[in-house]
């Protein structure tokens, strides 16, 4: 089972199979509660079949990703399943199909702010070619111009934010699967379980230029 809360529209709750089909998505109603209610129901449904929970941990809204690691933690104390976090920008990124190049992936940070990380191919025994992630994320202040470093890339995927102009050059990529098939996609990937549960903590992206 996957929970994302780290985007500022209503969270994802998803139940994955093996090889990254979704198998159940429970309704999401917009709400203070919504990851709670949707993580009920995938437990009633599936707490059998579970093998491990999957928990986005950032950057992203701080209530959402705050909410989505408790619920997941819990989940996975409670039934003694694994827990491996995923950072929401590998979701973001999976959104693309792999490439030979370096692509940045973004999202509003809120503010004018925007979260950026760069990603490039990599090899994943036995499945397709994935993302992996080059660096830390990082956070663009709305008040900084966009960085260099962001533009030696072969594309873009995700949205910088509705007060962030991007670059003329910057090249958008096609999506080819949505939010939620992108995060069934990764947990296929099989995410490395975290060693303990006392090593659950939110990632929200260090200012660009910070040392």
């Amino acid at each position: 089972m996957a929970v994302d809360g780290s985007q500022r529209e209503v969270p994802l709750v998803v139940v994955v199979d093996s090889v990254g089909d979704p198998v159940f998505e429970p309704e999401l109603v917009p709400g203070p509660t919504a990851i709670l209610v949707a993580v009920k129901d995938a437990l009633e449904r599936h707490r059998r079949r579970l093998g491990a929970v999957v928990a986005i941990s950032g950057p992203g809204s701080y209530m959402g990703v705050r909410a989505g690691l408790a619920v997941a933690l819990g989940t996975a104390q409670s039934l003694a399943l694994p827990l491996a976090l995923v950072g929401s920008l590998e979701v973001i990124v999976a959104q693309a199909d792999p490439r030979e190049e370096v692509v940045l992936a973004v999202a509003d940070a809120g503010r004018g702010g925007t979260y950026g990380q760069m990603f490039g191919p990599a090899e994943r025994k036995g499945r397709p070619i994935g993302w992996h992630p080059l660096g830390a994320a990082e956070l663009l202040g709305r008040d900084l111009p966009w960085p260099a470093r962001w533009g030696g890339v072969a594309g873009l995927i995700g949205s910088p934010g509705a007060e962030r102009v991007l670059p003329a050059d910057v090249v958008q990529l096609p999506l080819a699967r949505n939010r939620r098939q992108a995060l069934a996609w990764v947990v296929a990937g099989g995410p490395a379980p975290i060693k303990g549960y006392d090593q659950v903590s939110a990632d929200y992206a260090q200012p660009l230029g910070a040392r």
